[in-house]
C-alpha cells in the first residue's frame, strides 16, 4: 500500500491522473491494515474462547531436547509468550505466539476449539491487528522421534509469509499434544 508521503513525492514528477488511478486502485484492493512501523504484540484477545492476555517476550529454553536442539520456553504465569525471533505486526512474517493449557492459568486451554473463521485481535504500540483462523491441527509430540518433533515445529519457523501462530500443549488435561493455529489477516 502506498503510503501519503510516498504519493506526493511521486505526484511531484508524474501526471495527475497517473497518481489519481493508484490511489483508486489502492483504496479498492483488499489489502491487510499495516502500521507505519512493525509493532510487538502486547496483548492477545479471543472473544470466542475468552482469552484476553497481555505477552510477553520469550526466548529458548535451557531445555535439550536432542543435539543442538532445545525446546521453547513459555511464561511462568499466565501471560501469552511471543517468540523473541518471530514477526512483528506490520512485517508481513510469521508472528509466533505460546501459551500453557493447563498450568499458570491455562491461558490458551480452549485453544483447541478454534475453527476457520474465527477472530484473534492482536495489539500493540497503539496497532491493532485482526487475524482470522484458517487452520487448526493436532499433532502428537510425546514419545516421538525428535526428526518428527522438529517437523512438527516447521509452523513457528521464521517465514516471509503475513500469519499468526499460536501453540500449545493438549489436551486440556495433559501435554501429549501440541495444538497449532494458524490465522490470517484479516482484510480490510
Amino acid at each position: 500500500m502506498w503510503s501519503v508521503i510516498t504519493l506526493l513525492s511521486w505526484r511531484l514528477t508524474r501526471p495527475l491522473a497517473v497518481v489519481v488511478s493508484i490511489c483508486i486502485a489502492a483504496a479498492f484492493s483488499p489489502a491487510p491494515f499495516v502500521a507505519a512501523q512493525a509493532a510487538v504484540p502486547t496483548h492477545i484477545v479471543i472473544v470466542k474462547i475468552g482469552v484476553d492476555a497481555t505477552i510477553e517476550p520469550v526466548g529458548p529454553s535451557n531445555k535439550l531436547v536432542g543435539r543442538g536442539v532445545v525446546e521453547w520456553a513459555a511464561p511462568k504465569n499466565s501471560n501469552v509468550g511471543w517468540h523473541d525471533y518471530s514477526g512483528r505486526m506490520g512485517e508481513g512474517v510469521n508472528i509466533v505466539l505460546n501459551g500453557h493449557n493447563n498450568i499458570y492459568g491455562g491461558v490458551f486451554r480452549k485453544l483447541y476449539t478454534l475453527q476457520a473463521g474465527d477472530k484473534i485481535q492482536l495489539r500493540g504500540d497503539q496497532a491493532e491487528y485482526v487475524y482470522v483462523v484458517t487452520e487448526v491441527r493436532r499433532v502428537l509430540e510425546r514419545g516421538q522421534p525428535l526428526a518428527v518433533r522438529i517437523k512438527n515445529a516447521e509452523a513457528i519457523k521464521p517465514m516471509k509469509d503475513d500469519r499468526l501462530t499460536l501453540i500449545s500443549c493438549w489436551p486440556e488435561t495433559g501435554n501429549s499434544h501440541r495444538v497449532i493455529v494458524i490465522a490470517r489477516p484479516e482484510l480490510r
